[in-house]
């Protein structure tokens, strides 16, 4: 046989393989002209563990430029009796060698690499590393901080293109028998990471995974390779909205396990770095960097990590403590880090809270000034709020253990406060009584509905200049009716007609000390403007008492009557057989132990559910997990009935309402039926919840149009459009004027496919509405639409009556009904996902086809969570929408 030889040539030549399986704009792994950091005596090796396919151990020696590396899927073991196999891979290049981090999915070896030990090496005897390596036999001498001592590399055959090896011990005094190296030492000596991921997303078989990848190769050579240009503005992009906090008393922590930190009190941040670049932006992707230029440059000193971080904007009083009135006064400003969203081509917002602060910490461990991670508080909730009193910080955040990062507004962050504060919008003045050019006081106001509520007279807190600067900037907006109508003052309260109204473009904050009984702030003080802040996100805070129940225990909800007859909401078996107490509205209560963040484990994952695109179970489990931060807070609350196919979308599947059997940590609640049953129904709160879901073969999720607490209250009116027997085109006109009929009431709708022919469109509601008052609206305006399209559509219920015309159902919005989930699939051939759109697509050329498993993830990188607007609510239906039909 004849005896395979190392590569020759040059450095380069030999890093062309390396090269041609990366693609360097994606990847964080260093190209071969990346200048290696030298440092220490003596040619290096390193060993990475590598959690890719399989977990692996890549040892690296440094022999002729290059680092010439092995995989040992056991890794190095210190008994010579283990001899290891060790599959010679491709060259890499030496700045490999300080390399650690997240190889993104879709690229080459994707998944986890840390540096799971580094060091010097040597032959034995010395200086003999090419002409062993040229024989096949090689005896090193490892001095590392977890490797010291002599091992042998033994070429035994080829294996196609890469050379087999055996890797084992010498007999050298340092072998110890018995010892688990990688079992005892499991992490990474360059940032102490201990566990590793492997890659989230699966390719369908390894042969269609082996023919893409030479197929990339032919048409990517480093002279000709595509290039995508990435940018930290795209990166923010992709991130999209931040998650947001609830305004909430101590008492809604009780039951559940959190973290707090110091709640600063300044300007919230995304900042994103990629290529060396950094975009710093408002939570209104406002830019940022011109505004705190030494906080953008500081930003750099991260280096050469793809990341987004989310923080706020801060500046510090002589004391130290965050100050909102001194920012752009010249005091010292920091950027306060306190999550992390995206590291090295991984999105973390799905893992747990705990792992996203621990990842945080080992990114930010060498940070100086205006850089800073945030400052935990230990102990309870009063413990924190009482420290921050003594510190007299503005409060302090609650954030649940287990806790996904999620947009929005969530009750998984809770803001516990020490001093009240709101943002308000301006929407008058009145001058200095003494003639100066200056203002007297601001007149401000909070948003209701679609109009707004006088808030009150804001005297105080400002300086002269400010008080000039004001006066400037409102004069050039003075309108002649006031825009609050509850605004009773004019003569009242200031015994004048001195008040200017203002169009309402500007955003202030105050602090206070209460409201009063009619809505007024108590004692407000001025503390500054707010240029990240729009005048309609300011509403009045209303802090939560009621505890947040945690996600990661059964919930069940208390027996009691509800309004209607024979819909009772009982607690699940852990409670059964218990008597409580009947009240009007019920909560959810949450009933199992605590626990740890759950592993959902993938099983028969080769199995194929989809066999004509050829999508198995592991492409569905890596698609949940994927869109969960944007699915879990559209189905959080909400009852589901499921549609599984273990067999596949080929074989029959079959629908459940109830669950049984279920793991100890998923959430469930316990409904009464009107067939006097008493059925456990899944509900999704975390992640882990759609893995399982996943992992059943769920592939079709319906959702309750209410959430478990207040199953008698939608959050939305519900209209599935249909085109039955009719063409696509009857759909998309009956849908525009739908979407007309809403906008002549001012109500904004948020239109979806269902995964098939229909369409489904949601009116966003404010709490309070009836199922009734929800179907008396769906049913008036189905009907306008089949007066106004008497040729499409009809109400009518009877198939003969019809006559080919799509049916308008209003039923659906009855209690109990579902509807299919955002982002959920369908079981037909192709994988198509229930789609959230923009009205702007629902024309003639929308294909719901084109939405599918395989295409879907690409769109919610570019256009983002198009469905959180059915979740923002503020509506009320109008009045006369309301009357009961006789």
């Amino acid at each position: 046989m004849a005896t395979p030889r190392r590569p020759s040539g040059s450095a380069r030549e030999r890093l062309r393989t390396y090269r041609e399986k990366r693609d360097f704009t994606s990847t964080s792994e260093p190209a071969p002209e990346v200048p290696a950091p030298r440092g220490g005596s003596g040619p290096v090796f390193v060993v990475h563990k590598h959690d890719a396919t399989r977990l692996h151990y890549d040892l690296r020696l440094e022999i002729d430029g290059v680092l010439v590396s092995w995989a040992i899927p056991k890794g190095p073991s210190y008994d010579p009796a283990d001899k290891r196999l060790a599959v010679q891979t491709e060259d890499h290049p030496l700045a490999y060698a300080t390399f650690e981090g997240r190889i993104p999915e879709g690229s080459y070896g994707a998944g986890d690499s840390i540096l799971w030990d580094s060091g010097t090496f040597d032959t034995v005897p010395p200086g003999q590393a090419s002409e062993q390596l040229a024989r096949g036999r090689l005896h090193v001498a490892l001095h590392g901080q977890k490797l010291e001592g002599e091992w042998h590399l033994i070429r035994t055959r080829p294996s196609g293109k890469k050379a087999q090896w055996l890797c084992f011990k010498a007999k050298d005094g340092t072998e110890r028998a018995g010892y688990d190296v990688a079992a005892e030492r499991p992490e990474s000596v360059k940032s102490g990471q201990r566990a590793t991921r492997g890659p989230t997303r699966r390719t369908r078989s390894a042969a269609t995974a082996k023919s893409a990848r030479k197929k990339s190769a032919r048409k990517a050579s480093p002279s000709r390779r595509a290039t995508r240009v990435r940018t930290p503005e795209a990166l923010l992009e992709r991130v999209g909205s931040p998650m947001l906090a609830t305004l909430a008393q101590v008492d809604a922590t009780e039951g559940a396990d959190w973290r707090f930190e110091v709640k600063y009190d300044g300007f919230r941040a995304l900042a994103g770095l990629q290529g060396g670049r950094v975009a710093l932006q408002s939570r209104g992707a406002n830019d940022l960097s011109l505004r705190f230029p030494a906080i953008a440059r500081a930003l750099e000193t991260l280096g050469e990590h793809e990341t987004v971080v989310d923080g706020e904007i801060v500046a510090l009083d002589a004391h130290g403590r965050s100050r909102f009135q001194l920012l752009g006064q010249g005091a010292e400003e920091r950027f306060v880090i306190f999550d992390l969203l995206w590291l090295d081509g991984e999105d973390l917002r799905a893992l747990p809270l705990e792992e996203r602060r621990e990842r945080l910490e080992r990114l930010l461990a060498r940070v100086k000034p205006p850089l800073a991670l945030a400052e935990r508080v230990e102990g309870s909730a009063s413990e924190a709020l009482a420290e921050a009193r003594r510190n007299e910080w503005e409060g302090v955040m609650a954030k649940r253990v287990g806790s996904p990062y999620t947009p929005g507004r969530s009750a998984t962050w809770l803001k516990l406060k020490v001093q009240a504060n709101q943002e308000v919008a301006i929407v008058g003045f009145t001058p200095m009584a003494n003639e100066r050019p200056e203002l007297g006081s601001l007149l401000v106001a909070v948003r209701e509905g679609e109009g707004w509520h006088y808030a009150g007279k804001v005297g105080t807190g400002y300086s002269a200049k400010v008080r000039r600067e004001l006066l400037s900037r409102l004069s050039r907006d003075v309108v002649k009716k006031s825009p609050v109508e509850d605004a009773p003052f004019v003569r009242d309260a200031l015994r004048n007609e001195e008040a200017r109204w203002v169009k309402p473009r500007y955003v202030a904050q105050v602090a206070f000390t209460e409201w009063t009984e009619d809505g007024r702030l108590r004692h407000p003080s001025f503390q500054g403007l707010r240029s990240d802040k729009r005048p309609e996100e300011c509403v009045r805070e209303r802090p939560r008492s009621a505890p947040v129940r945690d996600s990661g225990r059964k919930a069940a909800s208390s027996r009691g009557p509800h309004r209607r007859t024979g819909t009772k909401v009982r607690r699940g078996a852990a409670a059964a057989g218990r008597t409580s107490v009947a009240r009007k509205e019920q909560e959810a209560t949450t009933t199992t132990r605590q626990g740890r963040t759950p592993l959902v484990a993938l099983t028969h994952g080769e199995r194929v559910l989809f066999p004509e695109p050829g999508f198995t179970k592991a492409d569905v489990f890596a698609y949940f997990r994927d869109v969960a931060p944007l699915m879990v807070p559209a189905l959080a609350g909400r009852p589901l009935a499921l549609q599984q196919w273990p067999r596949g979308v080929d074989e029959p599947g079959f629908f459940r309402q109830g669950v049984k059997g279920t793991p100890d940590w998923l959430t469930t609640a316990c409904i009464h039926h009107h067939e006097a049953k008493d059925l456990p129904h899944v509900v999704v709160d975390r992640p882990e919840s759609l893995l399982w879901l996943a992992n059943q073969s769920a592939l079709t999720l319906h959702i309750w149009s209410s959430r478990v607490g207040h199953l008698e209250e939608p959050d939305w009116v519900f209209f599935d459009l249909d085109p039955g027997n009719g063409t696509f085109d009857d759909l998309i006109q009956l849908a525009t004027s739908l979407r007309r009929h809403l906008e002549g009431l001012e109500l904004t709708s948020v239109p979806k496919t269902s995964g098939k022919r229909g369409l489904h469109v949601l009116v966003p509601l404010a709490p309070g509405h009836t199922y009734e008052q929800v179907w008396e609206f769906a049913h008036s305006t189905f009907e306008a639409l089949a007066r106004e399209h008497p040729e499409l559509a009809t109400t009518a219920r009877a198939k003969r009556e019809r006559q080919g015309r799509l049916y308008l159902d209003a039923d659906q919005n009855a209690w109990g009904k579902t509807l299919v989930a955002p982002y959920s699939l369908r079981a037909l051939p192709h994988a198509p996902v229930s789609t959230p759109l923009k009205w702007s697509e629902v024309t003639r050329r929308l294909d719901p086809t084109r939405f599918t498993l395989g295409t879907v993830r690409r769109r919610l990188d570019k256009v983002g969570d198009l469905f959180a607007p059915a979740l923002a609510g503020g509506q009320k239906l109008p009045p006369s929408s309301l009357k009961r039909r006789r």
